[in-house]
């Protein structure tokens, strides 16, 4: 996350894209965030539980009835490619460099006109397997104790 002023700071972090299908032919695309420091986790964790995101529950969770954070958007920019999510006077931008998000997803985000966005708690010794994903199965945080520390919501798609 970084303010909207040019001489904003990084919060280290890790992010990952990816699609859950819902009932086979629903898919949502998802925006999944890891900061690597355990304080920084806490301060975008108060942010976003202001911006009306919640800790998910496995009914919801399985039913994909996320809380709608309407005082949010999300921006897709072609040139650089980005994804950026606007929350609370600052802004989460993820690159791609010398790529594209993965058509599917982009497919989802304009279909749904949404993202769903999740914020997951840092992971110890994440360091030492830094090119592996944060989750293998998203559909796995329907499960508790990989919902512990996280915060779900969807965020609508800004106007192009």
């Amino acid at each position: 996350m970084t303010p909207p002023d040019p001489g904003g700071t990084a919060i280290p972090s890790r992010w990952q894209i990816d699609v859950l299908v819902y009932e086979e032919t629903s898919t949502y695309p998802v925006l999944l965030l890891q900061p690597g420091h355990h304080d920084d986790h806490h301060w975008l964790f108060r942010m976003l539980l202001r911006a009306g995101l919640a800790v998910p529950t496995v009914w919801e969770w399985e039913r994909g009835l996320w809380p709608l954070a309407a005082g949010c958007h999300v921006e897709l920019s072609e040139a650089p490619s980005t994804v950026t999510v606007h929350v609370g006077g600052h802004s989460l931008t993820v690159g791609f460099e010398f790529a594209e998000p993965p058509l599917p997803w982009l497919c989802a985000a304009c279909r749904q006109q949404q993202v769903l966005f999740v914020l997951l708690p840092p992971r110890p010794h994440a360091d030492a397997d830094a090119d592996a994903l944060i989750i293998e199965d998203v559909g796995l945080l329907g499960m508790s104790a990989q919902r512990r520390g996280c915060l779900a919501g969807t965020i609508p798609l800004a106007a192009p």
